[in-house]
């Protein structure tokens, strides 16, 4: 279940509307043997400009629901306007499941008095016997261990140091979380054109072409059967499979060894199937994009091969043409 909601949008629509319009206009007419001017009304056709409302249909989370990420695809995050405490975890809309001994719609309540026979330090908290429930950046059975102090080098844009190493915010990596991570390149994240961003990605769409609330997916203007992007990019493909079938096709038949065109109609089979394979099984899969990155890979490969069969036809063209010139026979 996604959890997006639908809501009605009013936007102006500006038009031309056609009306008649009186005008005197000058015209001579013969008196005796002079011209006189004369005025006479016509009714000429002018346009005007009209504003109308019209209305759009875009897509949000429903209330109380959010998005889990800026990958996801749908708003499957519920929301609680109150934080929920004491490990509690926040499972629907408004709603708090807490942990054996709290209660309260935060969790803010202690069913039993909870001892420690150690105090817990750093601002930690007793829960449970025995159990010290540390802040941020402290660890240890009385929250002694101020973790932050352990690295010996400060981690960067927002990584947080665990047990001396640098836990990094998404979209960064390395020792430090120095180096941004390039999602474009390694993640395929969206149907169309992606620009790495410092710690992110941003997607476009091309022209004639929406970007969708997902941020990620891109589906065409004005189009009421929904086809999306990455149905579009199947299209471009079939056509560059039978581009391929067209130039290994029946006029070079005779122009290159059985074995190169068995292999090469071989190659183009194989990735018609995986074409269908695709096509299938593309609604059911949340990492199509990756797939796709592979099917262009392969189909990138075999154009490469369909290109050193094209230049052995041409040379076996022209050392045919050079033997019929000094009539001699080549095998």
């Amino acid at each position: 279940r996604r959890r997006l909601c639908a809501k009605v949008l009013e936007r102006p629509i500006k038009s031309k509307q056609l009306e008649c319009r009186p005008t005197f206009k000058h015209y001579y007419v013969k008196c005796g043997d002079k011209y006189c001017q004369a005025v006479k009304l016509v009714y000429e056709n002018h346009y005007k400009d009209v504003i109308t409302r019209g209305t759009s249909e875009v897509y949000s989370c429903c209330p109380g629901w959010t998005i889990i990420s800026n990958r996801s695809h749908g708003c499957n995050k519920p929301v609680c306007s109150k934080p929920c405490l004491n490990g509690g975890k926040c499972v629907r809309p408004e709603l708090c499941a807490c942990l054996p001994g709290f209660s309260g719609p935060q969790c803010e309540n202690t069913n039993s008095i909870a001892t420690c026979p150690k105090p817990c330090l750093n601002g930690g908290k007793c829960v449970r016997h025995g159990i010290c429930s540390c802040l941020k950046g402290y660890s240890g059975v009385q929250c002694e261990t101020d973790i932050k102090a352990q690295c010996p080098f400060s981690c960067l844009n927002g990584g947080t140091c665990i047990t001396g190493e640098c836990a990094c915010r998404r979209g960064f990596t390395g020792r430090r979380c120095e180096r941004d991570i390039d999602e474009c390149k390694e993640e395929k994240p969206c149907d169309q054109i992606c620009h790495n961003t410092h710690g992110s990605y941003r997607c476009q769409c091309r022209e004639d072409f929406l970007l969708q609330p997902d941020g990620q997916s891109c589906r065409k203007e004005n189009d009421d059967e929904g086809i999306e992007a990455k149905d579009l990019e199947f299209e471009f493909l079939d056509k560059r499979l039978s581009k391929l079938e067209t130039m290994m096709g029946e006029t070079h038949k005779n122009d290159v060894s059985k074995d190169d065109l068995r292999n090469m109609y071989r190659d183009i089979n194989h990735i018609s199937e995986d074409v269908t394979d695709l096509k299938n099984k593309i609604n059911d899969m949340e990492n199509y994009k990756s797939d796709l990155h592979i099917f262009k890979n392969k189909l990138s490969y075999i154009e490469k091969k369909a290109e050193k069969v094209d230049d052995l036809m041409l040379k076996y063209d022209r050392m045919m043409k050079k033997c019929a010139f000094h009539n001699k026979i080549c095998i």
